[in-house]
């Protein structure tokens, strides 16, 4: 039975039909996948697309990032790296809440130029983005950071910590690092990094004292956890 290429579309389903009803059941599978495997191939292909983007977003999303910590300097092995991103998240995040806390280590220095290109890139990207909260530095990246303008002064965060635990507070004000700022045209020592090498966070978790700075990303917008964060280690 032939199937007109310019019959209509009704008249066309008709007449596959009633080819189908003479088939055998395997003659059928033979001549659907013949004529229809194209159709068949991405019709799978959109569904598994579907399904992929369904997961991603509505079963199983990926988390939101409650701080992001980008660690450029100083020594971690990666166990300690997860004791310190655990701690965290039990104390940031509350039960049932789909958020992280991310530590990422970035190191500069490569023998290879590329890689420290490829790095800074990404960097400046994460900065533009929103995405880094916290840098963990030695004093040259703090001093270089600062003039850079990757980092904020601390001044608003000491002030919320102040009035949160005082005590802390003390801890803190007494490893404050100050660094030549310029703002507006305008160059004076401002309060950049935190010392939290023998901090006792660190202390806590074995981590090796090492001569390490906490500074706060000039972009970072998740003021909250950054000073729940600061209190943290020095509590």
């Amino acid at each position: 039975m032939e199937n007109p290429v310019n019959a209509p579309f009704k008249e066309k389903v008709r007449i596959e039909i009633a080819k189908l009803r003479e088939m055998t059941f395997k003659s059928k599978l033979e001549y659907i996948w013949e004529y229809y495997k194209f159709h068949i191939i991405i019709f799978l292909v959109l569904i598994f697309v579907l399904f992929s983007m369904l997961n991603i977003w509505v079963f199983n999303p990926n988390p939101e990032s409650a701080l992001f910590i980008s660690w450029n300097a100083g020594f971690v092995t990666d166990e300690q790296e997860d004791k310190l991103r655990e701690f965290l998240e039990e104390r940031l995040i509350e039960e049932g809440v789909n958020e992280e806390v991310v530590v990422a280590q970035f190191f500069f220095g490569n023998p290879d130029p590329s890689i420290d290109m490829a790095g800074l890139q990404r960097t400046v990207a994460m900065i533009a983005a929103g995405m880094i909260d916290i840098f963990i530095v030695d004093e040259d990246l703090l001093n270089t950071y600062t003039e850079t303008e990757y980092l904020q002064p601390l001044d608003s965060f000491l002030d919320k910590i102040m009035s949160i635990d005082p005590d802390a507070y003390e801890r803190i004000k007494e490893n404050v690092i100050s660094v030549l700022y310029e703002s507006d045209g305008i160059r004076e020592e401002r309060q950049m990094g935190i010392k939290i090498g023998s901090s006792p966070l660190f202390l806590k978790l074995g981590m090796f004292e090492q001569e390490l700075y906490l500074g706060v990303s000039i972009t970072s917008g998740r003021t909250d956890n950054v000073v729940k964060t600061l209190i943290m280690f020095f509590e």
